[in-house]
């Protein structure tokens, strides 16, 4: 139950961090893909980067405390060459980097 109501914290303030025509929806376990389209290099990061600082800073109360939750995030954008499936991988290569690398980070790649 503290896990799904820690998603649902995340998605939540997911959605509220992004563009109305942007979208976000979860692909695996814990897992959260967004799509946002006609974002430049710089401005993709600074929206990203505003996401993982609001998960960081929400929580949900949990035994009398607040239990924090903090997302690793992998980023990439549409090359000329690419397929649907190319980008995922990126993107997920990204990600490993992100959770290896300490966490509650985002890299691009």
């Amino acid at each position: 139950d503290i896990g799904d109501q820690a998603l649902q914290i995340v998605a939540t303030t997911m959605r509220n961090a992004i563009r109305v025509n942007d979208m976000i929806g979860r692909w695996g376990g814990e897992e959260f893909l967004a799509i946002l389209v006609g974002v430049k290099k710089d401005n993709l990061i600074s929206i990203i980067e505003k996401v993982r600082t609001l998960v960081e800073r929400s929580g949900l109360p949990y035994n009398g405390s607040l239990l924090k939750v903090t997302v690793s995030v992998g980023i990439t954008l549409v090359q000329d060459n690419d397929t649907a499936d190319s980008i995922q991988k990126r993107a997920d290569n990204a990600l490993y980097i992100s959770k290896n690398n300490g966490r509650n980070q985002t890299t691009m790649i």
